[in-house]
């Protein structure tokens, strides 16, 4: 963190440059990665750090955040830092409960809770700075919480990119299972109407005969989760009053070339990238408002050109479900929320090839482009990264990995 700390004031950006920047995309951008009066940093040199610490770029954005909140707001808490007395989790866990409050708040409760903070718990050190701020301005505390334009911190995440492994026992077959997760901040009022709700279905998947043989010996968490699945089919077939219907779509892929599921028993479904069994595939299909569109791709390993610069429908297509994600150093965002970027510029005598067509999402693209990195194409899906400093990344679909001390000559220059 201390290290982190003075690479950060190294990048300190002026604020110039993000108003620039909106003309000219090749200007660096100045991020707020903390509260306010801390500095804007470089979002290039936030790009590497994130590469170096083995990060993604978000994660490694929101760890520069946290070390400048405390190196330049919460600056006794940082005290404890340099003298090894607080340890780093507890102080991230403070910045970022600090760094919406204004300068003279985060100064507050950074003196009130300085020197007792590396000795409580995190939930007790949330409530301790929700306390101290309250304390610092009552009147505008009471008049916050009471003002319609209070910051809302409602919202609702649902993966279905992820896949999990369901041991059902020693003595019963173990399988994979395809997952989808849930994580949502709710009013309360919401909160407790969907408590109500999934409550009652759960319940009722005991009794009713479409469910009752499925869920009958099923856990109580087991029939809850369904019950969500039984409310959102519910709006979208229409059956709820005054509803519009949408069917509930799985998009089934379909390759030319099978080897990579073929024999398995397993089928690939698009739109939530993970594999299913025939069974499963079938158990779902028999779910009212359920429609399983077969998606036909061309052979993924076939080269497919076209002569413009605007990769086909069916490059994308293929491109999408040859990479899953950014080609990135440890990026993860999904490959059909991507630019694709020619490798070799299209300007340069690049061509819409399959081989020339790498997914890159919007940001790292632009660093690319604009920011000194390079890479290089070794196989399908697989890539050579080199950052403006020297430091070289091997990114296959398994995920990256730090090759910069194995390369002769190293890729790294000194600083």
């Amino acid at each position: 963190m201390i290290a982190v700390a003075k690479f950060a004031a190294m990048h300190v950006v002026d604020s110039a440059d993000a108003a620039a920047w909106e003309t000219d995309p090749t200007v660096d951008v100045a991020l707020p990665l903390a509260g306010p009066g801390a500095p804007l940093i470089s979002e290039a040199a936030a790009v590497e750090l994130a590469a170096v610490l083995g990060m993604s770029t978000q994660a490694g954005k929101a760890y520069l955040g946290d070390v400048v909140e405390l190196r330049y707001r919460l600056k006794h808490v940082w005290a404890r830092i340099l003298d090894g007395s607080m340890l780093a989790w507890r102080a991230r866990k403070m910045a970022q409960q600090t760094k919406s409050l204004d300068a003279e708040v985060a100064a507050w409760v950074d003196q009130q809770l300085g020197d007792r903070a590396h000795k409580v718990g995190p939930r007790q050190l949330e409530r301790m700075i929700v306390d101290a701020a309250a304390l610092f301005e009552p009147d505008l505390t009471a008049a916050v919480a009471e003002s319609p334009e209070v910051a809302d911190h409602r919202g609702v995440r649902v993966d279905t990119s992820q896949q999990a492994l369901l041991w059902e026992g020693a003595e019963q077959a173990s399988g994979a299972v395809p997952l989808g997760y849930v994580d949502a901040v709710l009013d309360l009022a919401d909160a407790l109407d969907l408590e109500q709700a999934v409550a009652a279905i759960a319940h009722s998947l005991l009794t009713d005969e479409a469910y009752a043989d499925t869920y009958a010996d099923a856990l109580p968490e087991v029939r809850r989760s369904a019950a969500l699945g039984v409310l959102a089919r519910a709006y979208n077939s229409g059956s709820m009053e005054s509803v519009p219907g949408r069917a509930r779509v799985l998009e089934l892929v379909i390759h030319t070339d099978t080897k990579e599921v073929a024999g398995t028993g397993m089928v690939r479904v698009a739109n939530t990238r993970g594999l299913a069994t025939i069974e499963q595939l079938s158990l779902w299909a028999q779910v009212p408002g359920t429609v399983v569109r077969p998606v036909v791709v061309v052979d993924l390993a076939e080269e497919i050109e076209s002569f413009g610069y605007t990769p086909t429908r069916r490059q994308r297509r293929q491109a999408e479900l040859l990479h899953q994600k950014c080609s990135f150093p440890h990026c993860n965002a999904r490959a059909t929320n991507c630019d694709l970027d020619h490798r070799v510029p299209f300007g340069n005598g690049g061509h819409t090839t399959t081989s020339n067509l790498t997914p890159l999402c919007r940001r790292h693209h632009r660093a690319k482009t604009h920011q000194g990195w390079t890479y290089r194409r070794l196989r399908s899906a697989t890539y050579l990264w080199r950052s403006p400093h020297g430091y070289a990344y091997l990114v296959t679909p398994g995920g990256t990995v730090d090759v910069s001390a194995d390369l002769d000559p190293p890729f790294v220059t000194a600083a």
